[in-house]
């Protein structure tokens, strides 16, 4: 009897011209990014407090562990300052003490980082290609180069990455799947996604189709800001951005897309997706992102790490940036401005629309 109602009302849906709305099960999930842990401390990243990285990566850990109801955690790119083998080796180790699984995503500092004016040369790499069939050797001693990006995906095999390849799919709970895009492009601070990777990213969101899918990226998707269209914050963004989302928006069941290289809690709605950027555990001001998804809205509020004096120290630092406040004007307007796009949206509620495959 219940079989024969439910499908009568199926069909009566179908023939008023919709859908069954696709359940949105509510899901927690914890974003690290930016932390530029580095085992040394020494390696300079501008404007982030790489001296301080452990703590802050440790406090992330034990504050997520203390949080309830977190289903997974998304490192989402720039966990390293430099991918040295023992600065690897031990973030590989405070992260696994996280209760909650967790995934890693690639940021342009998890592996050979480009050459900028006045470094010396890297030593040579070998062509770029898919990973090895056994994970390399850890290596990246002193210097710009670092370890390969190989390297950093068979660290973190079975936390995401399942194979070669930079990017991964996994299903966090019934009915919620994360996808994590590789955005890095080799030898540039910017990012990119080719024509194999958004072949397989439509695949994937087909595949899924029913379920809630949120994507995680490091580099922009979608200008957050102004300086985002221009030359000032470019390398934050991915260069073909317009066919990445080409592709998510052909699929219905993307309800978010969570990226990290801006530093900043921002989100924006374009068409029914919902993207969201997420703050630094490195640079001011100093935080993690908690975010909760139900069938109504999506909950973002950064979660501050650092006691007052270090949260000082990294607002200084911010401060003294030519990259970052160096691109607003000059004088205390600037400045005001400065802090405030770094330090605003502690808490976003967002409305989301209703899933329809």
């Amino acid at each position: 009897m219940l079989r024969t109602v439910g499908v009568a009302m199926l069909a009566l849906a179908l023939t008023a011209g919709c859908t069954p709305v696709v359940p949105r099960p509510p899901v927690t999930f914890a974003v690290v990014a930016g932390a530029y842990y580095s085992a040394g401390g020494h390696v300079e990243v501008d404007p982030a407090v790489v001296e301080e990285s452990e703590r802050l990566l440790r406090r992330a850990v034990e504050d997520i562990n203390g949080q309830k109801g977190v289903d997974v955690v998304v490192v989402a790119g720039d966990l390293l300052a430099r991918a040295d083998a023992l600065s690897l080796d031990r973030a590989r180790a405070i992260l696994d003490e996280l209760k909650a699984p967790y995934g890693v995503v690639l940021g342009e500092h998890d592996g050979p980082m480009p050459v900028k004016k006045g470094q010396p040369a890297p030593p040579a790499e070998p062509a770029a290609g898919p990973a090895p069939a056994e994970p390399p050797s850890l290596t990246g001693g002193p210097g710009p180069a670092g370890a390969s990006r190989s390297t950093v995906i068979w660290a973190f095999q079975g936390h995401g990455f399942t194979g070669s390849e930079g990017y991964w799919v996994r299903e966090v709970k019934p009915g919620v799947v994360v996808v994590a895009l590789d955005t890095v492009d080799p030898g540039r601070l910017g990012g990119h996604v080719d024509a194999q990777q958004r072949a397989w990213l439509d695949r994937t969101l087909a595949a899924h189709a029913g379920r809630m899918v949120i994507v995680v990226a490091h580099h922009g998707l979608i200008p957050m800001h102004p300086l985002d269209e221009g030359a000032a914050w470019a390398h934050l963004m991915v260069d073909n951005a317009a066919e990445v989302r080409a592709v998510l928006e052909k699929h219905p069941n993307v309800v978010m897309v969570v990226t990290a290289s801006h530093h900043f809690a921002g989100s924006l709605v374009a068409g029914r997706i919902v993207y969201l950027a997420s703050p630094s555990v490195a640079v001011w001001p100093l935080a993690y992102h908690l975010v909760r998804v139900d069938q109504q809205n999506a909950e973002a509020v950064w979660v501050p790490l650092a006691p007052e004096w270090l949260s000082r120290r990294a607002q200084e630092r911010l401060l003294a940036s030519p990259e970052y406040r160096g691109v607003f004007s000059a004088g205390e307007d600037g400045e005001t401005a400065c802090v405030r796009l770094f330090g605003g949206n502690k808490l976003q509620v967002v409305p989301l629309p209703a899933i329809r495959p």
